[in-house]
């Protein structure tokens, strides 16, 4: 099963002013393995990514019908800076056996500042 999902980046004191530019993983949070890494890209000039992968990406004992039917995976994303810093992560939002559409991230003007993620 092909999934989608879109990211967007933006100052949170500003939601209108998005966050471009910037490296962004999409995960697969699990409770007993590691967690999946389902890409990484960069968000374009409008702070945004869209992700597409297949369901066998994020897939494991977890995920199996004897665990859990209809299994859907938990997104989250991790936030780099240029030098490859974890700048912010959403683990802990992550919804169980939830699709989301968008993962709106919201970055305070702070870790934008001492990332230096807007130029």
């Amino acid at each position: 099963m092909f999934l989608t999902t879109r990211v967007k980046l933006f100052v949170a004191e500003s939601p209108k002013t998005p966050v471009p530019d910037v490296k962004v993983a999409l995960f697969d949070k699990d409770m007993y393995d590691d967690d999946d890494l389902l890409a990484t890209e960069t968000t374009d000039a409008g702070g945004e990514i869209f992700f597409g992968f297949d369901s066998e990406r994020y897939t494991d004992a977890e995920d199996q019908p004897e665990w859990k039917i209809d299994s859907l995976p938990e997104l989250y994303v991790v936030v780099y800076s240029s030098q490859d810093q974890v700048v912010l992560s959403t683990r802990d939002q992550a919804l169980q056996d939830k699709l989301v559409r968008i993962i709106e991230v919201p970055i305070s003007q702070e870790l934008i500042n001492k990332h230096g993620l807007l130029s």
